[in-house]
């Protein structure tokens, strides 16, 4: 994002309520100044950069000259727990941006911000229905219709050097594994020292098990008719994560390196695999355009392979009801939700629009076999988290302590089991 467009305010406290809010000023012609604020984590900026297309925000700049664009970026691991205690204290951003369901569920943009049904460029959505509420109404403006995936990002030079196929069975995998390991590479690498990442593990291998196995397990947990601990797919997910940290596939430094180290060890030549999605393999990519990296679907359960795990929808932009600049934040979507600014975004990535007449992206080789193979033809599951009614960090840090050996897979769960009750009490949902 150009600085002279859009001022960063890193919020690292959800205390500093005031960095988001900038003292008005009048032009000459009388207008008052405006400084629209719009929040997001740093993982949504970095991972969805259409949607914060700076040549976006300059041509809106350019036709509301009063309206300065100022961008609030929230650690990843603090973002939701900021933006909860902005809501309830009535000083939010004007616009937040956050992932569809997970602001249904955490952020409960159903009573904290402004139902934009009757918006004009709801009439200009391809597809109204994934961005409908339970309710029936419509919270936000997303720019995409999802496609992409998370699974095993891996460096296909490896691969083909080692004459190693993409494994379709957990024993396949490990047998993946075991010969990487014997030739002196780390099959895969763990960037876990960030809460977040390792959770594409579960989120991706939980997803695709309910929706294969047992398709209304989430409501049965929701309704707490079942415990996370009695769950025995899902510990045995982990166990085969831990195991193979405990078993030598993994580096020994896990908890250490972090998500943005990707690109430097998996280049190195050093490492074969590592957790990721398609933006993974698009960073990889670019970082190194004289390899050849790829994705495939994680094989932990039966059939898993012909899957590819797909996030809730990104980057949904919401309005918040104690917003100071209502009126200007509508006209930042309306703005954004035009195929013209749709073709521009594209620019920053390739994206399919949600937005009638805006044109079609032009995938590489690389995306498009992802949205030929699995997007297209259906192949595709949603990760666990689009299911979750309450804040997961709790839950990944417990991840972390199973990789430094504080907690067993089991008692993940069982800690989980008992944290899950109480923030389900704490929202006063039924039968918790």
């Amino acid at each position: 994002m150009r600085r002279k467009l859009a001022k960063i305010v890193s919020v690292c406290s959800a205390l500093m309520m005031v960095a988001a809010v900038c003292p008005l000023s009048v032009q000459a012609d009388g207008q008052e100044e405006v400084t629209l604020t719009v929040e997001a984590s740093q993982e949504i900026v970095n991972n969805i950069p259409y949607a914060f297309s700076e040549d976006n925000i300059a041509a809106f700049e350019e036709k509301y000259p009063y309206i300065n664009v100022e961008l609030v970026l929230n650690p990843d691991a603090q973002n939701t727990s900021i933006l909860q205690t902005k809501l309830a204290s009535g000083q939010p951003s004007d616009l937040i941006c956050y992932n569809k369901v997970s602001a249904e569920n955490e952020l409960e943009v159903a009573k904290n911000c402004i139902n934009l049904s009757d918006e004009p460029f709801v009439d200009n959505l391809a597809d109204k229905d994934i961005l409908t509420a339970p309710d029936g109404n419509i919270y936000g403006f997303a720019f995409e219709i999802k496609t992409g995936g998370m699974g095993v990002v891996y460096n296909k030079d490896i691969f083909e050097e080692e004459g190693l196929e993409i494994p379709k069975t957990y024993d396949e995998f490990l047998a993946v594994c075991e010969t990487l390991k014997a030739d002196g590479i780390t099959p895969f690498y763990g960037p876990f020292k960030d809460v977040w990442t390792f959770q594409m593990w579960t989120s991706s291998t939980w997803g695709y098990y309910v929706a294969a196995e047992e398709p209304d397990l989430w409501d049965r947990l929701n309704h707490n008719e079942i415990g996370w601990d009695e769950i025995p797919a899902f510990q045995e997910s982990l166990e085969k994560a831990y195991n193979l940290f405990k078993d030598g596939y993994m580096q020994e430094t896990v908890l250490s390196d972090d998500y943005n180290s990707i690109p430097t060890a998996m280049g190195s030549g050093q490492y074969a695999m590592t957790v990721g999605s398609n933006t993974t393999v698009r960073d990889l990519l670019n970082a190194h355009p004289d390899k050849k990296f790829d994705m495939f679907p994680y094989p932990i359960y039966e059939g898993e392979e012909e899957y590819m795990t797909i996030s809730q929808l990104d980057a949904e932009f919401f309005i918040p009801n104690d917003a100071r600049h209502t009126e200007e934040a509508k006209l930042f979507l309306n703005f954004m939700a035009q195929p013209e600014q749709c073709d521009r975004a594209q620019e920053a990535a390739s994206f399919v629009p949600n937005v009638t007449g805006a044109r079609e992206p032009e995938f590489d080789e690389f995306e498009g076999r992802l949205y030929e193979e699995y997007n297209k033809t259906g192949k595709t599951v949603l990760e666990m988290n689009a299911y979750m009614k309450v804040d997961l960090n709790d839950l990944w840090v417990y991840y972390q302590d199973m990789f430094a050996g504080a907690k067993t897979p089991q008692e993940v769960l069982s800690a989980w089991d008992v944290t899950f009750e109480e923030l389900m009490q704490a929202k006063g949902f039924d039968n918790f």
